[in-house]
Order: structure tokens, then C-alpha cells, then sequence
């Protein structure tokens, strides 16, 4: 009786993990990988995802994806026009000074967001530096004579631009720059969007701004962090889950003159270009204020960003000032 008793229990143990086996493997092989490559704000985009979903739903939901980037670099964009879009450029080159027009409600968004941190930033962070970012992003393109004092004498007064709902206007030749937050915003709407459809395994690859969701299968994604010294390594990889990760550096864009790094972080206040570090990397749930926090962190010496990372529950951050001198704020613990 005992050995029928322990046969049948080891029956039953023997098909429970049978059982468990087959369902294993029908969850793994219902989940599939997706990618999609885009290339929006002067940066290539990869969106990868994993997902129960079909390759005709995926289709449908990466072209969603590229309407939303596609139609947000339109907006935002400073150096091109297009057809029936009132966009940054157009604000910059064709409105008049007090002339009022409305916005679209996406462009007066980011607008309004950008002047909420103005003041946050102590004015690091100011989209109204339309007019300086130009004449540094012409220097960086040819690299040859420096802008004079008198020529990065130009308006960068945040008061000049007025927005009251959708309703734009500029006073005194004031530019809007939104470079500083444009690919973080979307890049945060695509994960959201991601999400509100029932996708939560998923990593968005932006150049410098990565979003991630819940690794599936595995504890965490691990991304790399560029080694501003070679393009090709990473200093150091972390270990994610919904989380954002941007990173500003002084390799991206820029030009060596005379051995001096000008890169394209240009701060409102000197009117010159930072070089307390070669990058600095922020990591957040927002892609938003990690993208902010990314520039403003950029303009700062390390240990003022310090203070105010480690005074900042929502961000943490690292500091690549040279391959000897690598600065983590307190409980950076994603390595």
C-alpha cells in the first residue's frame, strides 16, 4: 500500500512539472521580439519590444510610433519649414515682433514646459537661446573663427516670449531652441503610448536619450554608458528597469580649436560652451527631466550638480570627467 501511495505521488509530481514545463514553453514562444529603426532629430532611433502581440498589430503600432516622432521633429524643428505647419522655425523667421498667432497645443506645450524650467534651472535651461545656439551650431559646422563678443551678444531673455494657451508671440528678434528637451518629450510619449497598449517589455534607443521598460525573461536590461574618450566602448553598463537614461557630452557634436573642445552645450549665461566634464548621464523615470536635468547638470561644475542631484529624489547621476575621475551622486546603485 505505502509503495502504490509514493508511486501515485510521484505521478502526480511528474505531471505537475510536466505541466509546468509546457506551460513555460508556451508563454516563451508566444512572446516575440520587434524592431523598428527611425531617424528623427538629426539621431538614429531604434525601438525594440517583446510582446505577445501580432506582426500586423506591431506594424500598426510602429507606424503610430514614427507619426509621433515624425510629426514632433516637424514642430520643434528650427531650421526647416514645412507646408501648412507653423513649427519653431517658423516662429523664429517668419513671425513678427507682438505679431499673435495661434500654436498647435503639442509646440505650445513643450514651449510652456521649457519656461517652467527656466527658473528651476537658474536659468541653465533656457529656450530662448534660439539665437546663441545658432551662432554656435554655425561656428561647430565650419570650425574656423570663433563668434566675436559681439556677435554672441544677442537676445536670449526668456521674458521675450509670451504664451498664453496656444497663443504665441516674441518681442525684441527673441529664437526659440526646444533641443534641449524635444526627443526626451517624445521619447517619453512613445513609451507611454507603448504602455496604454498593453506593452511593458520594451527598450527605446534615442542616441543619447534611452527608455526603458520591464525586461522580460531576465531581472533587469543592461545598458551601456558611452566612454566620451572612444565612441565605441562604454565606461560602464547599468542595470534598468522602467527607467530613462540621457546623457549630455561634449563628444556629440562638436569642434576642436587651437586644443580647445567647443561642443554644442552652450551655456545662456557665459554664452560659451561648458567643459566641466565630457558627460554627464541621468537616470529617472521621466525621459523628460532626465533630458532637462542632462543639460542643466552639463553647465554646472560636478560638485554643484552634486548637491542638487543628491538633494533630488527622481534622478540619480554619473559623472565622466576624464577616464581617472568618474563621479557617481549617492545611491547610484544600477552598476
Amino acid at each position: 500500500m505505502k509503495n502504490k501511495s509514493l508511486k501515485k505521488i510521484l505521478i502526480v509530481i511528474l505531471l505537475l512539472v510536466l505541466v509546468s514545463l509546457i506551460l513555460l514553453f508556451i508563454d516563451k514562444s508566444s512572446y516575440k521580439d520587434y524592431t523598428r529603426n527611425y531617424f528623427y532629430f538629426d539621431t538614429y532611433i531604434n525601438v525594440k519590444v517583446n510582446t505577445v502581440k501580432s506582426e500586423r498589430e506591431m506594424n500598426d503600432i510602429f507606424n503610430d510610433i514614427d507619426y509621433l516622432y515624425d510629426s514632433y521633429h516637424k514642430l520643434t524643428d528650427a531650421f526647416d519649414s514645412y507646408d501648412g505647419i507653423v513649427n519653431v522655425y517658423y516662429l523664429n523667421n517668419n513671425l513678427n515682433n507682438n505679431e499673435n498667432i495661434e500654436i498647435d497645443t503639442r509646440l505650445a506645450n513643450i514651449i510652456k514646459l521649457g519656461i517652467d524650467f527656466y527658473d528651476t534651472t537658474d536659468g541653465l535651461f533656457n529656450v530662448a537661446a534660439g539665437n546663441l545656439t545658432i551662432k554656435w551650431k554655425e561656428f561647430i559646422g565650419s570650425c574656423n573663427t570663433l563668434p566675436s563678443t559681439e556677435e554672441l551678444n544677442v537676445n536670449t531673455n526668456i521674458n521675450d516670449i509670451k504664451l498664453d494657451g496656444n497663443n504665441y508671440s516674441k518681442s525684441n528678434d527673441v529664437k526659440l531652441d526646444l533641443g534641449g528637451i524635444a526627443k526626451g518629450y517624445v521619447t517619453e510619449l512613445v513609451g507611454r503610448y507603448l504602455e496604454e497598449n498593453d506593452i511593458h517589455s520594451y527598450i527605446i534607443n534615442a542616441g543619447g536619450n534611452v527608455m526603458v521598460g520591464k525586461a522580460y525573461n531576465k531581472d533587469t536590461f543592461l545598458v551601456g554608458i558611452t566612454s566620451p574618450d572612444n565612441k565605441d566602448d562604454m565606461f560602464t553598463k547599468v542595470k534598468v528597469n522602467n527607467l530613462s537614461i540621457v546623457t549630455s557630452g561634449s563628444y556629440q557634436r562638436y569642434c576642436t580649436l587651437d586644443g580647445i573642445n567647443y561642443n554644442h552645450i552652450i551655456n545662456p549665461i557665459t554664452k560659451y560652451p561648458s567643459n566641466y566634464m565630457k558627460s554627464v548621464t541621468v537616470v529617472g523615470k521621466s525621459s523628460i527631466l532626465a533630458d532637462i536635468y542632462s543639460t542643466y547638470l552639463f553647465l554646472l561644475p560636478v560638485e554643484d550638480g552634486l548637491k542638487i542631484v543628491n538633494n533630488n529624489p527622481d534622478i540619480k547621476a554619473i559623472w565622466y570627467v576624464d577616464k581617472d575621475n568618474i563621479v557617481r551622486s549617492d545611491n547610484f546603485n544600477y552598476e
